[in-house]
């Protein structure tokens, strides 16, 4: 089953980076079942998966009012890419999970989503907050924290190269 949400109406960033790390965070729950269910899964790191954006938020195919998918690990080791959403929902339910996967949390850690969206557009200098200029423009990212280790980890980075 797939759900389609529109958050096209939300123009306050904080809200949508809070509705949407709301939804990320059903991902990572449904991440944590999987990974359960099946233990001989490869960590996301040696999984082979590559970061990639998704193709229909970006260039030629660039859907009007953009286009986010959260789909779940599984879905991201079929095709062999994520991205940086997709990614960091894996990391995260895995370092929930903990176990043989995570050899420096093998009971498991409670991390935590970090997402996050930035405007620009060609009208501010600096980051844009007017939410009625026509040239505006949103970027959204998501990383991981973690409990242990104060730094933000992004897999999308790593797995980019």
């Amino acid at each position: 089953m797939q759900f389609v949400v529109n958050l096209s109406h939300v123009s306050n960033d904080a809200r949508l980076a809070e509705l949407a790390h709301g939804l990320l965070e059903q991902v990572v729950s449904h991440n944590c079942d999987i990974l359960r269910a099946f233990p001989a899964l490869p960590p996301l790191h040696s999984s082979g998966v590559v970061f990639r954006d998704e193709p229909w938020a970006i260039g030629p195919w660039r859907l009007m009012g953009g286009c986010e998918q959260f789909c779940h690990l599984l879905e991201v080791l079929r095709r062999g890419w994520g991205d940086c959403a997709q990614l960091c929902a894996w990391r995260v339910a895995e370092l929930r999970v903990g176990g043989w996967r995570v050899p420096e949390s093998p009971a498991g850690e409670k991390s935590n989503l970090r997402y996050y969206v930035r405007s620009t557009c060609p009208l501010c200098p600096e980051r844009c907050s007017n939410e009625t200029h026509p040239q505006r423009r949103r970027a959204y990212h998501v990383e991981v924290r973690r409990q242990k280790w104060p730094e933000i980890e992004d897999p999308s980075r790593r797995l980019s190269f």
